[in-house]
């Protein structure tokens, strides 16, 4: 239920974002409640904070509750994991936030902005929301919060449009990515390239939300799922990635100027930023500076066999270690275990058949969820269905004392100025007969003439009005009349199956009444006509007798 989750405090927003079917995930839930919207809104806005509607004041624009519920929940994060985000239209910092609620302190957020003005907003806001310290590098404001549960926030000034993938953190690309503003195909296409293998990129493309997950080179020759027509035409997408819709949504676009050349820094390695890193690169690093710091070799307590001898002192010394360390990147977990010589510490690259089961597995679970909204969404329909019949027997009956209402004031109004006409034209006739009737010496005969004349033309005129009032009373009825078949004839259309057989059933009611009340007229009031030739010719009646006619009170 978009635009209904609006409440007086982020509780109650929360609260109906989750019981309109917005917010499902149990741990986006709770980050959209330990983030609150008040901190977010545009200056003079506060008290609209957790209305469901967008707001905006200059360049500073942040989106309904709805919209952000819908595009977190699509992007499938996983709590506290290693996942590298990006907003690409940071704005306010508010998803940034709840983004980085949810992934916890091991994550990347990365957010890309074009106006000054915005981004001193965003600092401010998430400082606000959780004490933070902030640190100017150049064009990349990072965000250092207090407690240890929140990762830092990168804001980048640049234009999101123009990230070059060949440099930086965008070589080996995002695990997921947000769109904060409207692109089109185009645009999508080249946002699509910063994604990772497995990713999942969302935002709107044109006038619609769309979800998009890059699969990778091993979905190259696979039969296309259904919708995938659909999807490749909304988003222009190849084989390598898959697109959904999610709803129809109305953005403003991404700003295109000015052009900037984005480039976002990737992170070098050194122990003080190691928790950034997975838990595989991790624990491999840590093994090898443990065996750096060997100096001798260990005495073995028995003679081994060549299988089972080793040596715990490492090749290199530490520095030396130090260095190749800060040249890997955190994906490189593959490389650092064969270094290690320890590869029963990780897990196997998956092959093509591993990763189609777990894409199965999601998409079973995808469908059961699927399943689950359809359901809910078909309660919802036949409640409304419900809704909206009581409301239109209501709407009906209230038309109909409306109409009579009308028609009583019409009637009433129509009396009283046909009264003060006829007074008035009493009172002037009163005035002509007091004329005519003075003496001679008053008035001439040709003034007593004159007024019988005017007398006379006063009741022509008279009569004339009247007769004019009732036809401009009849036709502007008639319009009327046809006006409200007019303005109801699309409603009425829905209804003619109900009531045609309610139509009928009056229909054969009224012809029954009409006959019973035909049938006693004839017997008891009608119309007598004498035939006076019949009369003449049986000698009842002369010629010249007049007819007598005998009219009943239906006729009148």
């Amino acid at each position: 239920m978009a635009w209904r989750s609006s409440g007086t405090n982020n509780t109650e927003m929360v609260d109906k974002l989750k019981r309109f079917g917005v917010i499902t995930s149990e741990h986006v839930e709770e980050a959209f409640r330990r983030v609150d919207r008040k901190f977010f809104v545009p200056a003079g806005n506060e008290t609209l904070a957790h209305s469901d509607q967008p707001l905006k004041e200059g360049n500073v624009h942040i989106s309904a509750p709805h919209i952000y519920g819908s595009a977190i929940e699509a992007l499938d994060l996983v709590p506290n994991s290693c996942t590298s985000f990006l907003n690409i239209g940071s704005g306010t910092g508010y998803v940034s936030a709840i983004v980085a609620d949810i992934l916890g302190p091991n994550s990347l957020n990365y957010g890309v902005e074009l106006h000054d003005d915005v981004i001193g907003h965003c600092k401010a806001s998430l400082a606000k929301w959780r004490g933070a310290s902030v640190n100017e590098n150049g064009n990349i404001s990072t965000i250092n919060f207090m407690d240890d549960d929140t990762p830092d926030v990168h804001i980048i000034k640049g234009n999101g449009l123009n990230i070059l993938k060949s440099e930086g953190e965008s070589v080996v690309g995002y695990d997921r990515i947000y769109i904060g503003a409207a692109v089109d195909s185009a645009e999508l296409t080249n946002i699509t390239k910063l994604l990772s293998p497995g990713g999942i990129l969302v935002g709107p493309v044109e006038d619609e939300l769309v979800k998009v997950i890059r699969t990778g080179v091993i979905a190259q020759g696979l039969e296309d799922d259904e919708g995938s027509d659909e999807a490749a035409s909304l988003s222009g997408l190849n084989e390598e990635f898959t697109s959904q819709l999610l709803s129809g949504v109305r953005f403003a676009p991404l700003a295109m100027l000015p052009v900037i050349y984005t480039i976002i820094p990737s992170n070098v390695w050194n122990p003080s930023i190691r928790r950034f890193y997975p838990n595989e690169h991790r624990c491999a690093s840590m093994a090898l500076l443990m065996c750096s710091n060997s100096e001798i070799v260990q005495p073995l307590p028995r003679v081994p066999t060549p299988d089972e001898r080793f040596n715990a002192a490492a090749m290199l010394p530490k520095s030396i270690w130090l260095e190749i360390l800060s040249y890997t990147h955190r994906r490189c977990k593959y490389i650092i275990a064969f270094m290690c010589a320890d590869t029963d510490r990780f897990a196997p690259e998956q092959n093509e058949t591993d990763f189609l089961k777990r894409r199965l597995r999601e998409e079973k679970a995808k469908t059961a969820k699927a399943e689950r909204a359809r359901r809910e969404a078909e309660a919802r329909c036949l409640a409304a269905e419900r809704e909206r019949a009581v409301y239109r027997l209501l709407a009906r009956r209230w038309q109909s004392r409306l109409n009579a209402l009308l028609s009583q004031q019409q009637e009433s109004e129509q009396g009283e100025s046909e009264q003060y006409q006829h007074r008035a034209a009493e009172d002037l006739f009163n005035l002509l007969d007091a004329g005519m009737g003075q003496n001679n010496n008053a008035v001439l005969v040709g003034d007593r003439s004159t007024l019988a004349g005017l007398r006379s033309l006063m009741q022509g005129e008279l009569s004339g009005v009247n007769s004019e009032e009732e036809e401009d009373s009849s036709s502007e009825d008639d319009g009327e009349a046809i006006e409200m078949e007019e303005d109801h004839s699309d409603e009425e259309e829905g209804d003619a199956e109900e009531d045609a057989n309610e139509d009928e059933d009056l229909l054969e009611f009224f012809a029954d009444e009409n006959e019973s009340v035909t049938s006693g007229r004839d017997r008891n009031n009608s119309v007598v006509m004498e035939d006076v030739e019949d009369l003449v010719a049986t000698g009842q009646r002369s010629a010249d007798q007049p007819r007598t006619v005998s009219v009943s009170s239906y006729d009148l």
